[in-house]
């Protein structure tokens, strides 16, 4: 039987997980925008996208807030709304949560504005996802740290993942409403090719950011074997390269393909395994990010 630990940092990480899926999801429709070629239906899917994502990053946070409460007070004591208010209030972690929650509430209202005044609030939802990706790591290993470089890179590390999996997801929802209209498959192409230059730079961020938090967690290359934490990460890494693997083939093999209905099929079966990785890859990120640090680490 799981022990009290374990299951809290079970529900810990699924509310995590739930969070940053909904982040990932708002900060893909808002960096696809740019890449479609004028056309209101697209961007009308698009809002329904970033409008389902801001629902389930509002979820996420409350689900946080509650999976917090539970794992401070005890798996014998029920969550009362009195100790959700201590939490939220009167903890640290709750002043540092406040922050997470507002910018969830900010991108709801900045989807229901793109859906009244397209230019405008679409600048407010990718202002409130920026904002949110700031502040998603004050409740994070990061703030441990004298240095505020981990932030930084953990902030560039979220930016990255979602203008990746993000726009890649929105990509293939779009792709999917296209390929009904034959004549529609040149038009993916070209929004495939867009995606494919942001992708690139996305990935390099992950990379970069993610090498300068290990320099920071780690102070051995042994506990990457030794430790919780460690193990979970290679783990991390292992799932990261997968996925880049997965779309490093669509970029070199299948995007010069499409322009076709059997072009547009075999990237679009590609993409939904390298989403189902990525998809993976969030979870254990979400573990990890509930672990202990490795012996010695700020």
């Amino acid at each position: 039987m799981p022990s009290g630990e374990a299951i809290a940092l079970s529900w810990l990480a699924a509310a995590t997980w739930v969070s940053d899926l909904g982040l990932i999801g708002l900060t893909g429709a808002v960096a696809c925008r740019p890449l479609l070629v004028d056309s209101p239906t697209l961007e009308r899917r698009l809002i329904v996208i970033a409008a389902g994502s801001a629902g389930v990053m509002l979820f996420g946070a409350a689900a946080r807030l509650h999976a917090q409460t539970w794992s401070v007070f005890g798996l014998d004591e029920a969550v009362t709304l009195e100790l959700v208010r201590t939490i939220a209030v009167e903890s640290r972690w709750g002043g540092r949560w406040q922050p997470q929650a507002g910018l969830a509430l900010a991108a709801a209202a900045g989807v229901v504005w793109w859906a009244r005044q397209p230019r405008a609030g679409w600048w407010v939802a990718g202002a409130a996802a920026v904002g949110a990706w700031a502040a998603l790591p004050l409740t994070g290993h990061a703030m441990s740290a004298a240095s505020s470089l981990p932030w930084i890179a953990q902030v560039a590390h979220g930016l990255g993942a979602g203008l990746w999996i993000g726009t890649l997801a929105a990509v293939v929802a779009l792709a999917l409403g296209l390929a009904r209209d034959p004549a529609a498959h040149p038009r993916i192409g070209v929004l495939v090719r867009r995606f494919s230059r942001l992708a690139i730079a996305a990935v390099l961020a992950i990379a970069l950011s993610g090498v300068v938090t290990a320099v920071f967690y780690f102070d051995a290359v042994a506990e990457l074997w030794s430790t919780a934490y460690g193990r979970t990460l290679s783990l991390k890494v292992g799932l990261f390269a997968a996925v880049g693997a997965v779309g490093a083939y669509n970029w070199r093999r299948l995007t010069p393909r499409l322009g076709d209905a059997r072009g547009t099929a075999a990237l679009l079966v590609s993409a939904r395994v390298e989403l189902a990785l990525a998809t993976v890859l969030l979870a254990v990120t979400a573990v990890l990010v509930h672990l202990g640090m490795p012996a010695g680490a700020p």
